[in-house]
């Protein structure tokens, strides 16, 4: 079944993640794992190659000290440091979630900070615990977003990408269109009136040619509004402008 974290905008658009399950999760971090693993085994393989029969005594590497120190680095670099930097630096996403088309993000819809970052992958080695992650995998099911301990600490979800670069034009025509958008006296005064023949059922005017008369002049004026669903009424679509000029009005 799925779960869907719905946000609401400054711009006044509506925003749903489906958020993303143990299955897809789980998928990621193998792949992640296993890239981690492949570099990190060819880390070593050139360090060894690097210090010859010394291996990894330092001090008799001599000339090759400063090589193996980098590769050294390198590969605690990919140990501590592969979920952290790779969400980070790529916005959300490492090797493994990109492939299987996760992000991570804020709960509360803004792109994932540093410190959230840190806080979560500082936090993964409880979730790993006892084992094969199971806290982080028991976490996730009984939590209602899909939140890991180390999500929970962090205040960040973990989100499927299919639906994001739709959201982002979503907001970019918001802000384009509420830069347009300017109502005169007289379509505030018959939206007023609209609203108000809908709040009141005892009103003899009925408000069905009102609706039919607005749902012409507005849509001819500003074409589709935010939040509109594929198959929409008059109503519906004078409700979602309603909602975009944040003018109250009853369903």
């Amino acid at each position: 079944m799925r779960n869907v974290l719905s946000i609401r905008t400054p711009e006044n658009v509506k925003l749903d993640f489906e958020l993303a399950s143990v299955g897809s999760r789980g998928v990621a971090v193998v792949i992640d794992m296993l890239i981690q693993y492949i570099l990190i085994t060819a880390a070593v393989i050139v360090m060894l190659l690097i210090a010859g029969e010394e291996s990894f005594n330092l001090i008799f590497a001599e000339g090759n000290t400063i090589y193996i120190v980098i590769c050294l680095l390198i590969i605690f670099t990919l140990q501590f440091g592969y979920f952290l930097l790779f969400e980070f630096f790529m916005k959300g996403s490492t090797l493994g979630k990109k492939i299987v088309g996760l992000k991570v993000m804020m709960a509360n819809g803004q792109p994932v900070s540093f410190s959230a970052c840190l806080i979560r992958n500082f936090i993964r080695v409880a979730d790993m615990l006892p084992g094969v992650y199971l806290i982080g995998i028991l976490s996730v099911l009984f939590t209602r977003r899909y939140m890991r301990i180390g999500d929970l600490a962090a205040n960040t979800v973990v989100v499927k990408t299919k639906n994001i670069e739709e959201g982002i034009q979503s907001i970019e025509r918001a802000v384009s269109l509420s830069g347009e958008l300017k109502l005169t006296p007289k379509e505030e005064a018959l939206l007023a009136e609209y609203i108000s023949r809908r709040r009141n059922p005892k009103n003899p005017l009925s408000s069905d040619i009102l609706e039919s008369q607005l749902y012409n002049y507005f849509y001819r004026k500003i074409g589709l509004v935010p939040n509109l669903p594929d198959n929409f009424s008059r109503r519906v679509y004078l409700d979602k402008l309603l909602e975009f000029l944040s003018i109250s009005s009853d369903k």
